[in-house]
């Protein structure tokens, strides 16, 4: 695998004001890997009108250290490739059978990122080119965990911190909750959250926006399946 294109494009690319996307489309927002799995694929199109090089690859969270440094037990196949305009491309993800938990489930990063080629007059011109990343979560899922992921979701346990202006989630369960937005209703009153996704058998604070205190509230959250569909949620949070 090549080292990840120059850091100041990839700047560039997220700090550009002007109206501009990507032109290679994921298949999926989330991939779920099953440890009985051999691999797993990943469809890319090319929605644009010109040829680009892509190169995949995963992270563990820290998305800016060099792929070459990261120590990730997978491999992906092709690391590197060419996608014509209109036409798609097949990445297949391995696991190597080592260094992962398997008494929950591992969150890590699949990265996709395109290159343009270069533009015509680039050698006599000034010209700005950008390449784009898109970044999804990558779930591996080791065989024989207790319940299901709908159930995580469910037994999620809700308290109110902080002298009740903190949101906190509870995950017992050896799956990671994604949470897409997460509210309190309390006294007639909706307060939106600082929301966060829970990964296995921990907490998060979520910082409940122009509140200063609640003593009791109903949650209403929406949690994403592993299809990337949202799913509307109610509890109760108490101090």
């Amino acid at each position: 695998m090549f080292k990840m294109a120059n850091a100041s494009i990839l700047i560039l690319a997220g700090i550009m004001s002007f109206n501009a996307c990507a032109d290679i489309i994921i298949s999926g927002t989330r991939i779920v890997y099953p440890a009985k799995n051999k691999d797993v694929t990943v469809n890319l199109e090319n929605k644009g009108n010109k040829p680009l090089l892509v190169q995949s690859w995963l992270d563990d969270g820290r998305d800016s250290v060099n792929p070459q440094e990261l120590k990730i037990p997978f491999i992906i196949t092709p690391p590197v490739t060419r996608v014509d305009a209109h036409k798609g491309q097949t990445i297949r993800v391995t696991w190597l059978g080592q260094n992962v938990p398997q008494d929950r489930e591992s969150l890590f990063w699949f990265n996709v990122l395109e290159v343009p080629p270069k533009a015509q007059g680039a050698e006599t011109q000034n010209l700005l080119q950008v390449a784009f990343r898109t970044r999804i979560k990558l779930f591996f899922r080791p065989t024989g965990l207790k319940g299901t992921p709908q159930e995580a979701v469910k037994n999620l346990k809700w308290s109110l911190t902080s002298g009740g202006s903190v949101l906190t989630a509870k995950n017992d369960s050896p799956y990671n909750v994604s949470i897409a937005s997460a509210d309190v209703v309390s006294g007639g009153k909706k307060y939106a959250t600082d929301s966060h996704s829970i990964k296995p058998f921990s907490s998060e604070n979520m910082k409940i926006k122009n509140s200063a205190s609640l003593s009791s509230a109903t949650v209403k959250f929406v949690s994403i399946n592993d299809f990337g569909g949202t799913e509307d949620n109610q509890a109760t949070a108490n101090r």
